[in-house]
């Protein structure tokens, strides 16, 4: 490894419930950076759907092992799936619509993808008691989900989204990597659309409200030989082993977001601003 993935080895992500969220649920078990490329004796960690016990064809838990090593530790499978909006496939796609849709396709394996993880993250510390949203697949019933259904989660790495160390250049914020966020993870299943190099699915969303902005990182479970895992996922931060692979990110922000940084700031009051010396003129 080199220094930064010795760092990034070195601290355990934290996991933690908030007191004000359900203590039932939790979206994984603790992740360290080791659970991203294992051993054959270690025991993967595992990813619980929130929704599991609502639907019989998602599994109570998948197991998390990106096995498939390349040369040099790194791990494979970190740039097989991506996300698709507004014409876009690479970079961080944001969006303000409280309602739509994003889609999902299959870059760089022939792997059959038996079920997809949606996990989302608010970069918030709390949700509000009426908050609510939904998610499904394209032609399936809604799944609501409320602030029962969301964990509070601690990291000084972010969101964990693969095996690598980051950097964070002027074209990455890092407000994509939040250290702090209520999470949740979603099950996803009849996705026959994805096997095929180039498939594609929809996933449909909605919030009553966005209280903070939305993230989300897509995870592939495959069922079959030779380690049944989830072990596909986008790209979702710079790899400092292979910085020229762009990142693939999908995000709902809240109003006011002019320029689609998930921050209402003074750049978005300027953007505001020369719009309205251009309606003037």
């Amino acid at each position: 490894y080199d220094a930064g993935v010795n760092l990034f080895s070195a601290i355990l992500l934290l996991l933690a419930i908030s007191p004000i969220i359900h203590a039932d649920y939790i979206p994984w078990d603790a992740l360290t950076a080791d659970s991203w490329i294992m051993s054959p004796d270690q025991i993967a960690p595992n990813m619980y759907p929130v929704n599991a016990a609502d639907c019989n064809d998602i599994n109570t838990s998948y197991p998390v092992s990106f096995v498939q090593a390349a040369t040099g530790d790194k791990a494979r499978g970190m740039n097989a799936l991506k996300f698709i909006h507004g014409g876009q496939m690479e970079g961080h796609m944001v969006s303000q619509d409280k309602a739509g849709n994003f889609k999902i396709t299959n870059t760089g394996d022939s792997n059959v993808f038996t079920d997809i993880l949606l996990l989302v993250a608010i970069d918030a510390t709390h949700l509000a008691p009426d908050f609510s949203m939904t998610l499904n697949l394209e032609g399936q019933p809604p799944y609501y989900l409320n602030q029962d259904d969301f964990a509070f989660y601690s990291s000084p790495l972010g969101r964990p989204s693969g095996f690598y160390s980051i950097t964070t250049p002027e074209n990455d914020p890092i407000s994509y990597a939040s250290q702090t966020a209520m999470v949740t993870v979603f099950g996803v299943t009849g996705v026959t659309g994805l096997p095929a190099l180039g498939g594609t699915i929809t996933i449909e969303y909605s919030f009553d409200s966005v209280p903070a902005p939305v993230v989300f990182s897509v995870y592939g479970y495959v069922g079959t030989d030779p380690e049944p895992s989830i072990y596909h996922t986008n790209r979702s931060l710079i790899d400092t082993h292979n910085n020229k692979k762009n990142v693939s990110t999908f995000a709902v922000t809240v109003a006011g977001d002019l320029n689609g940084d998930l921050a209402v700031d003074l750049a978005d009051l300027a953007m505001l601003s020369q719009n309205w010396l251009i309606g003037t003129n």
